[in-house]
């Protein structure tokens, strides 16, 4: 059961009156003697339960894309630029070449997808699915640029897209370079070069 808290919670109460009445410690209450009752009591607790879950969990996700669409002098600040962690590699031949990040900082996961490469079905792309690992090399010299294994660290940027029914997290990459999205590098470079000129202002 996952109703373990000691707050008597009435989950925890019914449970515990079941334990008592079944060690001979206290009477079973009337009302828990009938089997279709409890069985009414058990699913609505779950129901309820699984209800306040997904409702924690679409709070995170709304709170987290209001804080990461923020303009660049919001609560939020926009797009950040983070450190990262790689939880999962994807390396099926067959699908898109990606991998699942968590950023301490705030305590985020997200996927990471190298659609850049799978676009353009790059043969340059090597899958290791034995060391869980997304490699790059040089064309020319074959030697290995760059690759993206489990726990490795990374650099991302964090960001929301926006359309006109929804919003999305988006987590891109930015280091290793040999990886990254060409354009989400330039995009760098620009706003970069931009927050220097302002500064010189």
């Amino acid at each position: 059961t996952h109703f373990t808290s000691p707050i008597r919670r009435y989950a925890d109460v019914c449970v515990h009156r079941l334990l008592a009445a079944a060690i001979g410690v206290a009477p079973l209450p009337v009302f828990l003697s009938s089997k279709s009752h409890l069985h009414d009591l058990a699913a609505n607790m779950n129901r309820r339960h699984r209800a306040a879950q997904l409702a924690g969990r679409a709070s995170v996700q709304l709170h987290t894309l209001i804080f990461f669409a923020g303009g660049e002098e919001g609560e939020g600040g926009g797009a950040k630029e983070e450190d990262a962690y790689v939880l999962d590699v994807e390396t099926s031949p067959n699908s898109e070449p990606s991998f699942t990040v968590m950023v301490p900082r705030y305590g985020i996961e997200g996927r990471v997808r190298l659609s850049h490469i799978a676009a353009k079905d790059d043969e340059n792309l090597i899958r290791d699915p034995e060391k869980h690992r997304l490699a790059y090399k040089d064309a020319k010299s074959g030697k290995m640029k760059a690759s993206v294994a489990v726990f490795d660290k990374v650099r991302v940027k964090i960001w929301v897209r926006s359309s006109r029914d929804r919003k999305e997290l988006i987590v891109d990459l930015l280091e290793p370079r040999a990886l990254a999205d060409p354009t989400v590098l330039e995009e760098k470079e620009r706003t970069t070069k931009k927050k220097k000129l302002k500064t010189k202002k």
